[in-house]
């Protein structure tokens, strides 16, 4: 097996695209990305009320190149696309709810928007490798713990097919066309650099800002609700490794923890970290109980296997390092 710094340092001189690069994940993996060498292009619609923020790259903002570029915009998409050796696909439409209240944005976005870079690819850059960034939601309500890569797929709401959809285009053009394509399907990723405006995703980070502002976190029901929380240097550390690896082509890979933990059980450890703050028990709002899943773990042995790639990062540590950075920062995400 390879070693992960050897891949890694195959990204120096290499021209990267980021679709959603302002985001949470996209930035996140720029900083990464310049830090190995690599010549990095970041793309971003800059869409409300998603994680773009310019923030995100303060630190590298004269290092990168930056579009305001909507991936559903094929000619411009088709300018960028052209050159790449790499690109990570992170751009989508990212809320559950919002998905179910506006179902066409949803497809747009995510379906047609992951379409145009495929046909790009396919028409000025067939020799591109894309990896992109799936979900767990993809798989529904899993009929057993931990999920893996064979898990049958039963998405609970619109975002869900439309980013099982995006996957199942990626893998045909792989199939049919050799487009080098990949497909990480993240479990709950936090961390720094993720909005925290809002509870509509990331809702750890958001229950942090709510903490860190001694106010009430509001726990669904029992919050005996599980799920997998991922640390996102974890989550960069796979997205790299996953392009840089020849055996990921036309694979689908889970990215999570391997940790199962119920939300209160999240939510009491982020209050002792975090030394301000409380919870208070809510029902549930019909329309999230009618697509929330209830339990959720990955099995992260297919990543390791064919990857190299392992999760480092335990809950507690992750948090305390994302606390650090929003209590340094906080004025730039609120």
């Amino acid at each position: 097996m390879m070693a992960k710094s050897n891949r890694n340092n195959g990204m120096r001189n290499r021209k990267v695209l980021i679709l959603g690069g302002l985001g949470f994940v996209g930035s996140n993996l720029a900083q990464k990305l310049i830090q190995l060498g690599a010549k990095v292009t970041v793309y971003d619609a800059c869409l409300d009320p998603y994680g773009w923020n310019f923030a995100n790259i303060k630190e590298i903002k004269d290092e990168i190149e930056f579009i305001k570029g909507d991936i559903r915009h094929f000619d411009l998409l088709a300018r960028y696309v052209k050159d790449k050796e790499y690109i990570f696909h992170c751009a989508a439409q990212l809320g559950q709810e919002i998905s179910m209240a506006n179902p066409f944005l949803d497809i747009d976005i995510n379906c047609r928007g992951t379409m145009n870079l495929l046909e790009a690819c396919e028409e000025v850059n067939k020799e591109v490798k894309v990896v992109y960034t799936g979900t767990r939601v993809q798989v529904g309500e899993p009929i057993c713990l931990p999920v893996d890569e064979k898990h049958p797929d039963n998405p609970r709401n619109v975002y869900g097919i439309n980013k099982l959809t995006a996957e199942k285009y990626l893998l045909l053009y792989y199939e049919l066309y050799g487009i080098q394509c990949t497909s990480l399907r993240l479990s709950n990723v936090y961390g720094p650099r993720c909005q925290i405006r809002h509870g509509q995703y990331a809702v750890l980070n958001y229950f942090l800002r709510l903490a860190m502002e001694d106010k009430v976190i509001s726990v669904w029901g029992e919050g005996n609700q599980t799920r997998d929380f991922v640390y996102i240097d974890d989550v960069v550390d796979a997205l790299i490794l996953a392009s840089q690896s020849p055996s990921a082509s036309g694979e689908v890979f889970m990215v999570g923890s391997g940790n199962e933990v119920r939300l209160i059980d999240m939510v009491k450890l982020l209050l002792d970290i975090v030394e301000k703050g409380r919870y208070v028990h809510i029902p549930f709002p019909p329309e999230r109980e009618r697509i929330d899943i209830k339990r959720f773990v990955a099995s992260c042995a297919k990543s390791k296997e064919i990857l190299g790639w392992q999760p480092k990062t335990s809950l507690e540590d992750g948090i305390r390092k994302t606390v650090n950075f929003y209590r340094a920062r906080v004025s730039e995400y609120v």
